[in-house]
């Protein structure tokens, strides 16, 4: 540290305090100050800086010649701190101030007029006595020694809480085995804040915590107290599988180091207290919120879903009385235990922490959930290609959620006449694998498959599964060639190329092509054409989706879409493994899915590249 044996210097992350008992030891030691700093080549912003004041504020704290006294911010949430109107407030401000009752002596002579309001048969009456004894109580919560003042050697800890109309929240340290309060605060919830699914208000309150109490933790490991278990299972997902509005909030939340707790709210009086009666003079500036809505309105409305569709899943969702019953229960919070929940939206429960409220519409994280009435509909969409029950299943779970989704795509598949027809009737024996490559084309595999009378050229990806599908006039080796190069061009040489021994691969022209375009021709064995195994079931895969689309009138290349798109078993498409991205299909799917991770990069170069051309051309 340049300042750690400067006499009257201190320093918290980037601000420094130079004090002294005269303006000349002062005006020295601030000059051996502005000297180590040039010396270390720092600088300093004069539009920050005070020079020569009697009375400054410095980590929550006001220092003065007086000596150090509590900020105003620090304690507004207890002083603001509204009259109780029933016996429940009186209760709970009791409960808080016990938690620092060895800390205030004669406490329970204090209190004598607070507690006669929780007798039975005592009617309510707030008179003088109540009204000296409320007052006097807060002013014993906001000063020694039960309001702290900080220290940055000691560890933290904050308890936050939220309940239906506001938010609560306590700064502690620990000193002597016992965690005492630093700071506190509260808000009231906005109009929009108040509709959160009640997991979206606890993470809410850690949010305001944190950026009420910044200056105070930021840099540090923080303890986080909460009476929400759910946030403990949030907090390990990864951000892509949380609801919208969390999404934000987490983001906010990554530059502190959190390690959330479990707490039962009956031990958390103050917090909860707090979040109960909130500071209405604190006047929170919207823009939090605001910002949090509007991450989720960008994201909605950048899903590739057409308006009239969204508005069929609203309409639909506001008749169900299921959809209305689990909304209620998303924004006022759910029972401690499933035996408590309403029996119709107990098939939620399991994921109750992913749930969440948007415009009228249900998500889970980021998947739509589907009201009844429309499930049929998305049944047949999920199905529209004619793949397997696998398959389906993967594509569905990948963007839309009800409860026993598997088990109604299992159902939709199984009863298909025209999957049923085309059914297999003896499967093969499995084939032995290839090693796996370690890239993307790396090695590929190619044969030639005739189906409705025509003749077709199969390559496909021994790394990604990507199936190409390449028509043929004839099926001689210039046509094949003719075609694999076009598909080189689009996705690289492989170093391997794998066939059969058919005359198209075992011709001189063959021979040639795989060495004028440097890739190695590996052949199957004549007794062991099986070998070719990854080829020989795309192509029963690809000959499957063509019967099934002639047969049900749809469009083959939308079944090979949605084929090249759905998830495998590892959960990437054959899209993904190969070109980086998901491809965008029939199913309602979020924008920022079909990214690659290079747009941003891209955009840049282009736009420079743009306004250094427009620049040459004026």
């Amino acid at each position: 540290m340049i300042f750690e044996h400067f006499d009257g210097v201190d320093t918290s992350m980037d601000d420094i305090i130079v004090w002294g008992s005269s303006k000349e030891e002062h005006d020295e030691r601030l000059k051996k100050v502005l000297d180590a700093t040039r010396t270390a080549n720092l600088k300093l912003n004069k539009g920050k800086c005070l020079v020569g004041v009697q009375e400054l504020t410095f980590l929550g704290d006001i220092l003065s010649s007086e000596g150090v006294k509590p900020d105003k911010s620090k304690v507004s949430a207890i002083e603001n701190m509204p009259r109780p109107q029933c016996m429940k407030d009186i209760q709970r401000f009791i409960g808080m101030v016990n938690y620092q009752a060895k800390f205030i002596p004669n406490l329970s002579n204090i209190l004598a007029p607070l507690r006669q309001l929780t007798e039975k048969n005592v009617e309510w009456t707030w008179n003088y006595e109540q009204e000296t004894a409320w007052n006097e109580v807060k002013k014993l919560l906001i000063k020694e020694p039960v309001l702290k003042f900080y220290d940055p050697h000691k560890p933290i800890k904050i308890s936050s809480d939220a309940s239906q109309s506001g938010l609560g929240a306590v700064l502690l340290q620990k000193h002597d085995e016992t965690w005492q309060p630093v700071a506190y605060a509260s808000r009231s919830l906005t109009g929009a804040e108040t509709r959160y699914a009640q997991i979206e208000k606890e993470l809410l309150s850690i949010t305001f915590a944190c950026e009420r109490f910044h200056q105070f933790v930021s840099g540090q490991a923080i303890m986080i107290e909460t009476d929400h278990k759910p946030l403990l299972a949030l907090f390990k997902k990864p951000l892509n599988d949380c609801p919208l509005r969390i999404q934000r909030m987490m983001i906010k939340l990554q530059r502190y180091t959190l390690q959330v707790t479990f707490t039962p709210g009956r031990w958390m009086f103050t917090a909860d207290t707090l979040s109960r009666a909130v500071d209405e003079k604190y006047r929170h500036e919207e823009k939090s919120s605001e910002v949090i809505e509007a991450y989720v309105d960008m994201v909605i409305k950048a899903m590739p879903v057409s308006d009239s569709k969204t508005q069929l899943i609203r309409t639909e969702t506001a008749k169900d009385e299921v959809m209305q019953m689990l909304k209620e229960v998303i924004v006022q919070g759910w029972p401690e235990n499933k035996h408590n929940c309403n029996p119709q939206v107990s098939d939620y429960w399991n994921c109750r922490a992913e749930l969440t409220v948007v415009d009228g519409i249900k998500y889970k994280g980021c998947k739509i959930v589907i009201p009844l009435s429309l499930r049929k509909q998305m049944l047949q969409k999920i199905h529209e290609g004619h793949l397997g029950i696998e398959k389906c299943k993967k594509r569905a779970r990948e963007v839309m959620y009800w409860p026993k989704i598997n088990q109604d795509v299992s159902n939709e598949v199984e009863r298909c006449s025209v999957c049923l027809k085309y059914r297999p009737s003896n499967p093969s024996e499995p084939l032995s694998p290839h090693p796996v490559p370690e890239r993307p084309y790396e090695k590929v595999g190619v044969d030639l498959f005739t189906c409705h009378g025509k003749d077709f050229l199969m390559v496909t990806d021994y790394f990604s599964a990507y199936p190409e599908v390449c028509a043929l006039n004839t099926t001689n080796s210039e046509t094949v060639i003719k075609c694999l190069k076009a598909v080189f061009s689009r996705y690289g040489v492989p170093n391997v190329v794998f066939s059969d021994n058919g005359p198209q691969f075992t011709s001189l022209h063959f021979k040639n092509f795989a060495k004028e375009w440097d890739f190695v021709h590996q052949t199957s064995s004549p007794n062991y054409p099986q070998s070719n195994g990854l080829v020989e079931r795309s192509i029963q895969t690809i000959k499957h989706l063509m019967k099934k689309s002639k047969e049900s009138g749809s469009d083959f290349y939308k079944s090979l879409l949605i084929y090249r798109s759905t998830p495998l078993e590892h959960g990437a498409s054959p899209a993904q493994l190969l070109m980086g991205r998901r491809l965008r299909s029939n199913l309602p799917m979020k924008q920022t899915l079909l990214k690659s991770g290079m747009e941003d990069k891209v955009r840049k170069v282009k736009e420079n590249i743009n306004r250094k051309q427009k620049i040459y051309f004026d």
